[in-house]
């Protein structure tokens, strides 16, 4: 009988460790998901937004220095610091357009004009995706 008493005990033992954990999960999960962007890397990307033509407002929810701009289209957080680590920020790639209306739409999808120095402030970042966009034959800074 103390043998079944043991894997009881055991197995209610095993199960409390169990729920812990869970719970541990669940609060930890929250936790990250709470995390915003940094103020400075905020105060950043603004500027930029500002030195370009968007002509299809795709660069809409970049709004407010109050709002959290790891929610912003296009942009990547790390889920723990809160530090911008991507932009993705492709424009519509086409080679190919059969009429002048068709490049002129193509065009529209592009970002133009110029890269803010402000970027350079947005010291965690490892991914920029400006592919497709009509930025001149400026450099990226």
């Amino acid at each position: 009988m103390s043998a079944l008493s043991f894997s009881h005990f055991s197995s209610c033992y095993l199960c409390l460790h169990l729920v812990v954990a869970m719970f541990h999960l669940c609060i930890h999960n929250q936790t990250f998901s709470d995390v915003k962007c940094i103020k400075e890397e905020r105060q950043a990307l603004l500027p930029f937004k500002h030195h370009l033509i968007d002509e299809t407002d795709c660069l809409a929810s970049w709004v407010d220095e109050k709002n959290d701009c790891c929610k912003w289209a296009g942009i990547v957080c790390d889920n723990i610091t809160g530090h911008v680590i991507q932009i993705h920020l492709n424009g519509h790639c086409s080679d190919f357009h059969d009429t002048d209306k068709e490049l002129e739409e193509a065009s529209k999808q592009q970002l133009k004009r110029e890269l803010s120095q402000s970027l350079l402030d947005i010291k965690q970042l490892k991914h920029l995706d400006f592919s497709c966009n009509n930025f001149g034959r400026i450099q990226v800074p």
